[in-house]
């Protein structure tokens, strides 16, 4: 057995932030409060369970998309993972409805081809075919430009047609892997979003069963949003054990037998909805059991905050704080290759393998850990200065021009690991922030 059995994982789950550029850094921030009593919520609840292994947030981390609240997120982030003893290389992120710049996304040929996917027969081969073309897949997803820039930090930016959900490996405590996947559910977001409107990819229906996988699949809008509903819904009931969503603002938890299904709180929802209810979720999980007689053991913790006197609390299933799940999982034996090299094997919870498409590294252990670490650097430094890095070290190509700033860099990023030259890299985006 590989691992330490009973090991638990401990995922941090956040949604609809809604980091606003009029209130963020002001004395007149509505939510300052709120966000420092969940912020001191989070730090009391990792005391007892210990530092989160990952920290999953399901979109809409800013308001309008706009570079300020992306940079406001990031600095927040970093200041949430020192509280709680996490790290920002355990982030991991989807897009939101407020993550798009609706300027860019109303415009009349980005609405053409909204109407179009809308008026389809067949919307999502209709979607497949957008996608492989350069000039409508460029106006599908422009509006993405910032959320994508912010996200390249933590490997979770999006470009199409290969790369339009982001993936990541992490093992679980008997050395199998959970696998996370967080799909698109905003490309055709816009002003004119309505329930039942928006669409996923045919990417988000080819998630597969592996055996020693256990998939946890996220997505920022529930299932009534998505105009495939019904086949997406079946499709993620088949492969993926753990789901996680947003949007709603409302908590709701389905458990099934199959399947775990968590519809997060928003950490800022307006005030005036009905059934205001600010709130976040911590999941534990392990796996139990031997090889043909394996569960998936969840343990969910619904925190939200409650009125005169303030503060978070758990909600509650039956009288009982916390919401117990178990799956039965498919036998699966470890190699005994990988026994055998069992004290060389990544801990519990560290990442071990990229995201799809370009820069889809097969990285391990302390590898992957410092090209999180130089690339957590890399992103905040300036545009110039990453231009100036990319450029001196030679890591630009032609075609590279013609891609969008966030792509471009992560290109750069990824072909110094390519050449060999990260440590190059490092040093010089070491120089850089000292000056």
């Amino acid at each position: 057995m590989l691992g330490q059995l009973g090991s638990t994982l401990l995922i941090l789950h956040l949604s609809d932030i809604h980091f606003r550029k009029m209130e963020i850094e002001t004395a007149q921030d509505p939510n300052f409060h709120l966000r420092n009593e969940l912020l001191r919520d989070i730090v009391g609840q990792c005391k007892t369970l210990g530092p989160p292994d990952l920290i999953v947030i399901s979109g809409d981390i800013a308001f309008a998309g706009h570079p300020d609240e992306f940079a406001f997120a990031t600095d927040w982030l970093g200041e949430l993972c020192e509280a709680c003893g996490g790290s920002l290389d355990k982030v991991f992120v989807c897009p939101g409805n407020h993550d798009v710049v609706r300027t860019q996304a109303d415009k009349n040929m980005v609405q053409n081809i909204h109407r179009n996917i809308k008026t389809a027969e067949n919307p999502t081969q209709f979607i497949f075919e957008q996608l492989r073309d350069p000039d409508a897949a460029k106006l599908l997803y422009e509006s993405l430009d910032n959320f994508n820039a912010f996200a390249f930090q933590f490997f979770c930016d999006l470009l199409p047609p290969e790369r339009t959900r982001a993936k990541r490996d992490v093992v679980l405590n008997d050395g199998s892997l959970l696998r996370l996947w967080g799909i698109n559910t905003t490309f055709v977001s816009s002003s004119h979003d309505v329930r039942g409107s928006l669409f996923v990819d045919s990417a988000s229906f080819q998630i597969p069963r592996e055996t020693g996988v256990v998939n946890l699949v996220m997505a920022h809008h529930d299932l009534t949003w998505i105009r495939q509903s019904q086949e997406l819904a079946d499709h993620l009931n088949d492969v993926a054990q753990i789901q996680m969503f947003g949007h709603v603002h409302t908590n709701r938890i389905n458990r099934e037998v199959d399947y775990l299904r968590l519809t997060a709180s928003a950490v800022h929802p307006e005030k005036n909805e009905p059934g205001w209810e600010p709130g976040y979720n911590l999941l534990e999980l392990c796996v139990d059991g031997v090889e043909n007689a394996r569960l998936l053991k969840l343990k969910a913790h619904v925190r939200v905050w409650q009125t005169a006197p303030g503060g978070f609390r758990a909600k509650q299933i039956k009288g009982k704080d916390i919401w117990k799940h178990e799956i039965p999982l498919e036998e699966w034996h470890p190699s005994p290759i990988a026994i055998e090299n069992a004290g060389q094997r990544p801990k519990n919870g560290q990442t071990i393998l990229q995201s799809d498409g370009v820069g889809a590294l097969p990285v391990k252990g302390f590898e992957m850990n410092q090209l999180r670490d130089v690339g957590l650097r890399f992103y905040r430094l300036s545009f110039s200065k990453k231009s100036e890095i990319a450029g001196r070290l030679d890591l630009l190509e032609e075609d590279d021009m013609k891609q969008p700033d966030f792509e471009r860099f992560r290109r750069a990023f990824f072909r110094a690991h390519e050449r060999g030259i990260l440590e190059q890299l490092a040093k010089a985006v070491f120089e850089a922030e000292q000056n």
